[in-house]
């Protein structure tokens, strides 16, 4: 008799657990690089600068369109970031060079041989643009690291590409 009834349980949690699973919807999760639009720089030395660094994720490996958009993603948010940061969080070009270094490693991609002259072109951009020095942000460099920082998420999504 209680053997009747463990069956029948069973079978009443198997009928449950079927008619469950066909009514569950499972949502389509979408990446946010998919939607992600970034403006490109004005015409001028920061357009330039960027157009080495997409160079270099075009001479790079196939996974660039994964990696480029990952790291464009992450390069937008630091720019709104730094543009935001009324608490001087972000106080001085070193935190900048710092965090265009941290960034491939916070996403956990491996970069290393996998695009030519990548991370020079980056630090370049930052070097040349914002400043080669340790140097206090003023309120001009803060500007001037917001735009760079635009630059290469403009960059790495059309190297992406």
């Amino acid at each position: 008799m209680k053997n009747k009834y463990l069956l029948g349980i069973g079978i009443g949690l198997i009928v449950l657990g079927l008619y469950q699973s066909v009514n569950v919807s499972i949502p389509s999760i979408s990446s946010p690089c998919q939607t992600l639009k970034i403006d490109a720089p004005p015409e001028g030395e920061l357009r330039e600068l960027a157009q080495d660094v997409i160079q270099s994720w075009r001479d790079g490996s196939s996974d660039r369109s994964i990696d480029g958009q990952k790291l464009a993603s992450l390069y937008n948010d630091i720019s709104i970031l730094i543009a935001l940061d009324t608490d001087s969080i972000v106080n001085s070009t070193n935190a900048i060079r710092e965090a265009n270094i941290l960034s491939a490693r916070l996403l956990k991609i491996n970069l290393k041989d996998k695009y030519p002259g990548l991370a020079e072109s980056m630090s370049t951009l930052l070097k040349v643009y914002v400043s080669d020095q340790d140097v206090q942000l003023d309120d001009s460099l803060r500007q001037k690291s917001s735009e760079a920082f635009a630059a290469l998420a403009w960059a790495c999504l059309e190297g992406s590409k």
